[in-house]
């Protein structure tokens, strides 16, 4: 079965699993080889080539890879479509999605059967939703890294939350700390433990004995650090799996 139609172009489709893939080709100067990811959230296979690497190589490359494009999809969740009814572990705790026409701002209610956060019919609540989510994550990780950053007396630059899919956390070499904002479905113990683990780096930008004797020191006494970092191994996948855009690729 032939996974794109042969052409002097780019290919710019690839099924697999039966799902359509569309195919991004970002040709840079740097590039010295080609290489390619997964997006299933945005349904796209992206290769990164050479700026003179001809289509018929990189269809090559492509059909030559998809052995492991299949086993990459296979090893990764079905995308969860949040919508009205959905479960989501809002700082470790299951909450359920309820969009409610009297809600006049998204509330969270702890009722009897379990925690429900009650959003506005109005407008796109799912949408609405993720915004909340964000400007949540940003303000949980901004205060445990202000006040973590002061313990160490080393402050940071600029602190960034976004959407990222390989880290959870870095900093850069001029004290920029990024996050991921899909860490506000994780339990607080393992916020603590990221921010920490970034905030150590403003001292020490490697993962050598002392970086790691600096993150204990800055994690709480009863926080197990291989604890924290099990859990985003165990969960990390379905948080990555949810998409807020009411779409289904």
């Amino acid at each position: 079965m032939r996974i794109f139609s042969k052409s002097l172009r780019d290919p710019e489709t690839i099924t697999l699993a039966d799902r359509r893939f569309d195919v991004s080709v970002n040709r840079m100067k740097r590039a010295r080889r080609l290489t390619l990811r997964l997006d299933t959230h945005g349904s796209k296979v992206r290769i990164s080539a050479p700026e003179t690497v001809e289509a018929e190589l990189i269809a090559s490359f492509l059909e030559r890879n998809r052995p492991w494009l299949e086993q990459q999809l296979a090893s990764r969740p079905d995308l969860d479509v949040i919508r009205d009814g959905s479960m989501i572990p809002l700082r470790g705790q299951e909450t359920q999605i309820v969009i409610d026409a009297s809600a006049n701002q998204i509330e969270l209610d702890d009722a009897r059967d379990g925690l429900r956060l009650r959003l506005p019919k109005r407008g796109e609540p799912i949408l609405r939703l993720q915004r909340f989510l964000i400007t949540e994550a940003r303000r949980d990780l901004t205060a445990r890294a202000e006040r973590i950053s002061g313990e160490l007396g080393r402050s940071f630059r600029s602190l960034h939350v976004r959407d990222t899919k390989t880290r959870w956390g870095s900093c850069s070499s001029r004290g920029g700390l990024n996050f991921s904002w899909r860490l506000i479905f994780a339990e607080d113990r393992v916020r603590e433990y990221v921010v920490a683990h970034e905030v150590a780096h403003l001292r020490h930008m490697d993962h050598s004995p002392a970086f790691w004797a600096q993150c204990k020191a800055l994690c709480p006494p009863d926080l197990d650090i291989d604890w924290a970092k099990q859990q985003l191994r165990d969960h990390g996948k379905r948080w990555h799996a949810m998409v807020f855009d009411g779409s289904v690729p």
